[in-house]
């Protein structure tokens, strides 16, 4: 057998992280607009969704199908997100810089930071496989969250400790780039899929 043999457990893992790293490259280059970020976000967790259960086929193809398909709603979804997010990021740079900031004000941007990490981690994957509207991708965000909320402060733990090893040095900085953001993406869809799947056993 020998560990290049194609059907073993490290020639898997090596064909999962190239795979990993070829979608990177496609969501950063299909992200370099700014404006498409969602679309290509959603593409991505397109992907990863099926990569979980080894349902994919080729990566790019499906990548750029995908992309196609989402642009209108998921360049929507970002417009909501990532306004949210860089005001979570001008709310705590006043906190941090400021002195005797009232605790409403610390409460309220904890409050809303936690809002806009949830609603970022499931509304894009939500997005990416099922058809729905907008509103109604928003509203089933929470639902689920709620729902499952364990599962969801997990997500949110391991996604955070991937983010802050990944920030540890410029080596880790460096890998960051290279597989940083498909790695949590891919990480939220193993989480996520689960969670959709057993939703739907329920609704069955």
């Amino acid at each position: 057998m020998g560990i290049f043999n194609m059907d073993s457990g490290f020639a898997r893992f090596m064909n999962r992280a190239i795979d990993v790293l070829e979608l990177n490259i496609l969501w950063i280059i299909f992200s370099l607009p700014v404006f498409t970020i969602g679309a290509s976000t959603c593409a991505a967790y397109y992907v990863t969704l099926k990569m979980v259960d080894e349902e994919e086929g080729y990566v790019g193809k499906m990548f750029v199908k995908a992309f196609k398909d989402n642009f209108k709603q998921g360049t929507f979804l970002w417009l909501l997100t990532g306004p949210s997010i860089y005001v979570c990021y001008l709310m705590w740079q006043v906190i941090s810089k400021g002195e005797n900031i009232h605790f409403l004000i610390i409460t309220g941007a904890i409050l809303f930071t936690a809002f806009v990490i949830i609603f970022s981690l499931y509304a894009f994957p939500l997005l990416a496989r099922y058809e729905n509207s907008i509103p109604k991708t928003i509203k089933n965000s929470f639902a689920i969250s709620t729902m499952y909320f364990p599962r969801t402060l997990f997500m949110v733990l391991i996604v955070g400790i991937e983010c802050l090893i990944f920030l540890w040095n410029r080596w880790t900085m460096l890998a960051g780039i290279l597989l940083g953001p498909e790695l949590v993406i891919y990480t939220v869809s193993g989480i996520t899929k689960r969670i959709f799947l057993t939703t739907e056993n329920n609704k069955a």
